[in-house]
Protein backbone atom coordinates (compact mmCIF):
# COMPACT_ATOMS: atom_id res chain seq x y z
CA UNK A 1 0.00 0.00 0.00
CA UNK A 2 3.15 2.13 0.80
CA UNK A 3 4.50 1.35 -2.48
CA UNK A 4 1.39 2.05 -4.62
CA UNK A 5 0.87 5.81 -2.92
CA UNK A 6 4.47 6.61 -3.32
CA UNK A 7 4.43 5.58 -6.88
CA UNK A 8 1.35 7.85 -7.46
CA UNK A 9 2.51 10.33 -5.87
CA UNK A 10 5.68 9.99 -8.15
CA UNK A 11 3.52 10.08 -11.52
CA UNK A 12 1.58 12.90 -10.05
CA UNK A 13 4.79 14.83 -9.60
CA UNK A 14 6.11 13.87 -12.62
CA UNK A 15 2.74 14.92 -14.47
CA UNK A 16 3.11 18.70 -12.93
CA UNK A 17 6.65 18.76 -13.91
CA UNK A 18 6.02 18.29 -17.79
CA UNK A 19 2.70 20.40 -17.38
CA UNK A 20 5.00 23.06 -16.14
CA UNK A 21 7.68 23.24 -18.90
CA UNK A 22 4.98 22.74 -21.06
CA UNK A 23 3.76 26.19 -19.76
CA UNK A 24 7.13 27.63 -19.65
CA UNK A 25 7.66 26.45 -23.24
CA UNK A 26 4.54 28.52 -24.19
CA UNK A 27 5.65 31.52 -22.54
CA UNK A 28 9.09 31.25 -24.08
CA UNK A 29 7.49 30.85 -27.32
CA UNK A 30 4.86 33.75 -26.66
CA UNK A 31 7.67 36.15 -25.94
CA UNK A 32 9.97 34.85 -28.96
CA UNK A 33 7.96 33.99 -31.54
CA UNK A 34 8.35 35.89 -34.96
CA UNK A 35 7.33 38.93 -33.53
CA UNK A 36 9.87 41.41 -35.72
CA UNK A 37 7.98 44.40 -36.34
CA UNK A 38 7.04 44.48 -40.16
CA UNK A 39 9.97 46.14 -42.33
CA UNK A 40 9.21 49.68 -42.91
CA UNK A 41 8.31 50.43 -46.45
CA UNK A 42 11.43 52.98 -47.40
CA UNK A 43 10.18 56.29 -48.56
CA UNK A 44 11.45 56.72 -51.73
CA UNK A 45 14.62 58.63 -51.70
CA UNK A 46 14.08 62.15 -52.72
CA UNK A 47 14.51 62.41 -56.48
CA UNK A 48 17.49 65.29 -56.82
CA UNK A 49 15.00 67.82 -58.93
CA UNK A 50 16.89 68.76 -61.65
CA UNK A 51 15.97 71.72 -62.76
CA UNK A 52 15.81 72.52 -66.58
CA UNK A 53 19.10 73.41 -68.26
CA UNK A 54 19.07 77.58 -68.17
CA UNK A 55 19.72 78.32 -71.73
CA UNK A 56 22.33 80.57 -71.95
CA UNK A 57 21.72 83.56 -72.17
CA UNK A 58 22.16 85.39 -76.10
CA UNK A 59 25.99 86.86 -75.25
CA UNK A 60 25.37 90.89 -76.20
CA UNK A 61 28.90 91.86 -77.38
CA UNK A 62 28.71 95.92 -76.74
CA UNK A 63 28.54 97.63 -79.69
CA UNK A 64 32.08 98.83 -81.10
CA UNK A 65 32.49 102.38 -79.89
CA UNK A 66 33.06 105.24 -82.41
CA UNK A 67 35.99 106.40 -83.18
CA UNK A 68 35.95 109.60 -82.09
CA UNK A 69 35.54 112.33 -84.61
CA UNK A 70 38.53 114.31 -84.85
CA UNK A 71 38.63 117.95 -82.82
CA UNK A 72 37.25 120.54 -85.09
CA UNK A 73 39.94 122.72 -84.95
CA UNK A 74 42.60 125.08 -86.38
CA UNK A 75 46.25 124.74 -85.22
CA UNK A 76 50.01 125.26 -86.47
CA UNK A 77 49.81 122.17 -88.46
CA UNK A 78 46.51 123.20 -89.95
CA UNK A 79 42.97 121.34 -89.42
CA UNK A 80 41.88 118.17 -89.66
CA UNK A 81 42.99 116.17 -93.04
CA UNK A 82 44.92 119.05 -94.12
CA UNK A 83 47.86 118.77 -92.34
CA UNK A 84 51.05 120.82 -93.43
CA UNK A 85 52.80 118.94 -95.81
CA UNK A 86 49.81 116.62 -96.83
CA UNK A 87 49.95 115.38 -100.86
CA UNK A 88 48.09 117.20 -103.08
CA UNK A 89 46.69 114.50 -105.25
CA UNK A 90 46.32 112.18 -102.08
CA UNK A 91 43.77 114.63 -100.80
CA UNK A 92 42.30 115.08 -104.13
CA UNK A 93 42.32 111.19 -104.52
CA UNK A 94 40.15 110.97 -101.33
CA UNK A 95 37.72 113.57 -102.11
CA UNK A 96 38.68 116.02 -99.74
CA UNK A 97 38.95 118.93 -101.53
CA UNK A 98 36.90 121.50 -103.45
CA UNK A 99 37.62 124.63 -105.76
CA UNK A 100 41.09 123.23 -107.03
CA UNK A 101 42.34 125.54 -109.15
CA UNK A 102 45.99 126.70 -110.53
CA UNK A 103 47.58 129.30 -112.49
CA UNK A 104 45.41 132.53 -109.99
CA UNK A 105 46.76 135.84 -110.18
CA UNK A 106 48.53 135.40 -106.85
CA UNK A 107 50.93 132.36 -106.61
CA UNK A 108 50.31 131.36 -109.96
CA UNK A 109 52.61 128.34 -110.50
CA UNK A 110 50.52 127.25 -107.26
CA UNK A 111 47.49 125.40 -106.87
CA UNK A 112 44.70 126.55 -104.60
CA UNK A 113 41.79 124.55 -103.08
CA UNK A 114 39.14 124.39 -100.35
CA UNK A 115 38.41 121.90 -97.71
CA UNK A 116 35.19 119.75 -97.51
CA UNK A 117 32.27 119.49 -95.37
CA UNK A 118 32.77 121.21 -91.73
CA UNK A 119 36.12 122.21 -93.18
CA UNK A 120 34.84 124.23 -96.58
CA UNK A 121 36.35 127.25 -94.84
CA UNK A 122 39.60 126.18 -94.67
CA UNK A 123 41.72 127.36 -97.51
CA UNK A 124 44.76 125.55 -98.89
CA UNK A 125 47.64 126.12 -100.99
CA UNK A 126 50.13 123.63 -102.87
CA UNK A 127 53.46 124.52 -103.97
CA UNK A 128 54.36 123.11 -107.52
CA UNK A 129 55.26 119.60 -105.88
CA UNK A 130 51.57 119.02 -104.23
CA UNK A 131 52.97 119.99 -101.07
CA UNK A 132 50.65 121.33 -98.99
CA UNK A 133 52.66 124.56 -97.43
CA UNK A 134 50.07 127.18 -96.02
CA UNK A 135 46.28 126.24 -94.68
CA UNK A 136 44.23 129.49 -93.74
CA UNK A 137 40.73 129.45 -91.78
CA UNK A 138 38.21 131.95 -92.66
CA UNK A 139 35.70 130.00 -90.03
CA UNK A 140 34.10 131.59 -87.40
CA UNK A 141 32.77 127.84 -85.91
CA UNK A 142 36.74 126.72 -85.78
CA UNK A 143 38.53 128.13 -83.08
CA UNK A 144 42.42 126.71 -81.92
CA UNK A 145 42.98 124.04 -79.17
CA UNK A 146 43.17 127.37 -76.76
CA UNK A 147 40.39 128.69 -77.71
CA UNK A 148 40.77 132.06 -80.27
CA UNK A 149 38.82 132.36 -82.86
CA UNK A 150 37.86 134.56 -85.51
CA UNK A 151 36.48 137.98 -84.35
CA UNK A 152 38.42 138.02 -81.21
CA UNK A 153 40.53 141.39 -80.66
CA UNK A 154 44.45 141.13 -80.29
CA UNK A 155 44.28 142.07 -76.73
CA UNK A 156 41.62 138.69 -76.33
CA UNK A 157 44.45 136.86 -78.28
CA UNK A 158 47.21 138.01 -76.76
CA UNK A 159 46.00 136.79 -73.37
CA UNK A 160 45.47 133.27 -74.52
CA UNK A 161 49.25 133.21 -75.65
CA UNK A 162 51.20 135.33 -73.84
CA UNK A 163 54.94 134.92 -74.34
CA UNK A 164 54.56 132.70 -77.76
CA UNK A 165 52.72 135.08 -79.73
CA UNK A 166 54.37 138.57 -81.11
CA UNK A 167 52.83 141.68 -82.72
CA UNK A 168 54.45 141.55 -86.20
CA UNK A 169 55.63 145.19 -87.21
CA UNK A 170 52.50 147.14 -89.12
CA UNK A 171 50.58 146.36 -86.03
CA UNK A 172 48.03 144.05 -88.11
CA UNK A 173 49.13 141.08 -87.68
CA UNK A 174 49.81 138.73 -84.37
CA UNK A 175 52.43 135.22 -84.54
CA UNK A 176 51.95 132.61 -82.36
CA UNK A 177 55.47 130.18 -82.67
CA UNK A 178 55.61 127.11 -81.29
CA UNK A 179 58.89 124.31 -80.07
CA UNK A 180 58.78 122.84 -83.52
CA UNK A 181 59.13 126.35 -85.39
CA UNK A 182 55.03 126.06 -86.89
CA UNK A 183 52.94 128.95 -86.33
CA UNK A 184 49.66 130.84 -86.15
CA UNK A 185 49.51 134.20 -87.88
CA UNK A 186 46.11 135.84 -86.96
CA UNK A 187 45.57 138.36 -89.16
CA UNK A 188 43.63 141.85 -88.28
CA UNK A 189 41.49 144.01 -89.29
CA UNK A 190 41.88 147.92 -89.09
CA UNK A 191 39.96 147.44 -85.61
CA UNK A 192 42.53 144.68 -84.56
CA UNK A 193 40.28 141.94 -84.83
CA UNK A 194 40.93 138.49 -86.26
CA UNK A 195 39.68 138.38 -89.74
CA UNK A 196 41.64 135.09 -90.69
CA UNK A 197 44.44 132.59 -89.38
CA UNK A 198 46.95 131.40 -90.77
CA UNK A 199 48.91 128.10 -90.34
CA UNK A 200 52.26 126.81 -92.08
CA UNK A 201 55.75 127.31 -90.88
CA UNK A 202 56.36 130.37 -88.71
CA UNK A 203 59.82 131.72 -90.37
CA UNK A 204 57.90 131.69 -93.53
CA UNK A 205 55.21 133.53 -91.89
CA UNK A 206 56.43 136.20 -90.20
CA UNK A 207 59.20 136.55 -93.69
CA UNK A 208 56.05 136.28 -96.04
CA UNK A 209 53.84 138.99 -94.18
CA UNK A 210 56.76 141.58 -93.49
CA UNK A 211 57.61 141.36 -97.08
CA UNK A 212 54.27 141.58 -98.39
CA UNK A 213 54.79 138.15 -100.85
CA UNK A 214 51.40 137.11 -100.61
CA UNK A 215 52.45 133.81 -99.06
CA UNK A 216 53.63 132.23 -102.39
Amino acid sequence: MLIAQQTLIGSTQHMLRRACLALLALTVLAGCGDDDPAPTTPSPSAQPSVSAEASPSAAVSPAASPSPSPAINFTVDGAGPYLIGANLEALKAGGLLDKVATGAETCPVNTTATGTGVWKDIQLQFRPDGELYIAVNRSKTIPTPSGARLGMTLAAVSSIYGNLGKELSGGAAYLVTTANGRGILFDLDQNKKVFAMIAGDGAYLKSSYEGGTDFC
